[in-house]
């Protein structure tokens, strides 16, 4: 389908706010680039699960400037390989000072690709995930928040800050390399890069860390509950002081390199392989001979 872009100012998504008289169909490829909402919340003709298969894309670029959707009223809509491109199939939002609110909402309640991130000039973007399932979640930087009625299969951070609240079905993996993520709920491969500070449930929500790993090859991981099987301590830090319970992680492998290891009464270290010089503190930055 040829691309449909949003009139500037519209204050809603309905059919004739759009260049084609369209919007939101299945299939539809849109864009945003330009201001919209006149000030306002844009609320108005934001429900699209109705769709038989979904949009193939939205993608809000530079020029885009507003608030889409709110909290009652999220901008839902499916984004899946039902709706034919599978190279395509996103919700994007890059604009210039865009916050949105999100849903996946349709006959799979899916979006194969979400990704957000904040242009080189200009407001920076915040994208609000309140429900759905997400196969792929990318983060360049802005401000993420995913509420616990968001499934999330895959996540890759580089920048910004996220929230990924309490769900009950696991992130199969997570790959933070650069900003700030608190997360909430539990993740089955976990790895963590050297520009990346990173809290692990620190809300004591995740009931078992059976078969889950951490791979750390910088930064500063906060990991204030779980007895994770598998580690790789690389680099950075892994912060262990603020365990809320007794724990002992390592219970399959724990390989350290040139890792810092922050350690805390309720630490019980075991299968420990040291792989480099590494330091181990307790309370501070003290090496082990």
């Amino acid at each position: 389908m040829a691309i449909a872009y949003l009139n500037k100012g519209a204050v809603s998504l309905a059919s004739a706010n759009w260049s084609d008289s369209t919007g939101f169909a299945d299939d539809a490829t849109l864009v945003i680039n330009k201001s919209f909402g006149g000030g306002q919340p844009l609320t108005s003709d934001t429900d699209y699960s109705s769709l038989t298969e979904g949009i193939n894309y939205l993608d809000i670029r530079a020029g885009a400037q507003g608030q889409l959707g709110n909290g009652s009223n999220p901008l839902k809509v499916d984004a899946d390989t039902d709706s034919g491109s599978t190279a395509a199939d996103y919700i994007a939002n890059f604009g210039s000072g865009v916050t949105l609110f999100l849903q996946a909402g349709g006959d799979d309640t899916l979006i194969l690709n979400f990704t957000m991130g904040n242009q080189p000039v200009g407001l920076p973007n915040t994208s609000n995930l309140v429900g759905g399932t997400y196969t792929n979640v990318g983060m360049m930087n802005g401000t993420l928040n995913a509420n616990q009625s968001t499934v999330i299969t895959n996540y890759d951070q580089y920048g910004g800050y996220a929230e990924i609240d309490y769900n009950s079905t696991a992130i199969t993996a997570a790959r933070i390399m650069g900003g700030t993520c608190i997360i909430k709920r539990l993740v089955t491969t976990l790895t963590v890069g050297k520009d990346a500070r990173v809290i692990y449930d620190p809300d004591d929500q995740i009931s078992s860390f059976s078969g889950t790993t951490i791979n750390q090859y910088g930064g500063y991981l906060v990991q204030k509950r779980g007895a994770t099987p598998t580690i790789l301590s690389l680099a950075g830090t892994h912060d262990f002081s603020q365990l809320r319970e007794a724990a002992t992680p390592g219970g399959t492998s724990w390989s350290v390199g040139g890792a810092s290891i922050v350690e805390s009464p309720n630490l019980t270290t075991t299968n420990v392989e040291y792989v480099f010089d590494i330091k181990r503190n307790v309370g501070g930055p003290i090496p082990i001979p």
